[in-house]
């Protein structure tokens, strides 16, 4: 089934914070938030969302994403999801421990320059 893949082969990824979360791919962001919202019961959810090539890149077991070694993809945001409202995550959101979306995507874009340097040593 290729419905979630766009022309260029990416896809828009959204998966459920936490272990034992949901996930889905589509054609937009929204959509794909959406859908996972919905696949996890409807309630109160933290999601993330990365764009990428939809043949390379998957959510993990434990609520994660990862990809093949060639095309990273591009962290979007995490989000509050409810019925009713998609909007980035805030601090206390989820609890104080929690990162906001601001600081969620430095992690992303830190782990990102990471891969990139280690890749670069490799060659």
């Amino acid at each position: 089934m290729t419905d979630h893949v766009l022309s260029n082969g990416t896809t828009f990824l959204a998966i459920t914070a936490g272990m034992y979360g949901s996930w889905a791919k589509a054609t937009d962001p929204i959509t794909a938030i959406k859908n996972a919202h919905r696949n996890a019961g409807g309630k109160k959810n933290a999601i993330y969302v990365i764009h990428g090539v939809s043949d390379e890149i998957q959510c993990t077991e434990l609520g994660g994403y990862q990809w093949d070694n060639k095309n990273p993809p591009t962290p979007l945001g995490i989000f509050t999801v409810t019925d009713r409202s998609i909007k980035p995550v805030a601090k206390g959101d989820f609890n104080k421990n929690h990162s906001d979306c601001p600081e969620w995507m430095q992690d992303q874009l830190d782990e990102l320059a990471r891969w990139k340097r280690m890749r670069e040593e490799e060659q």
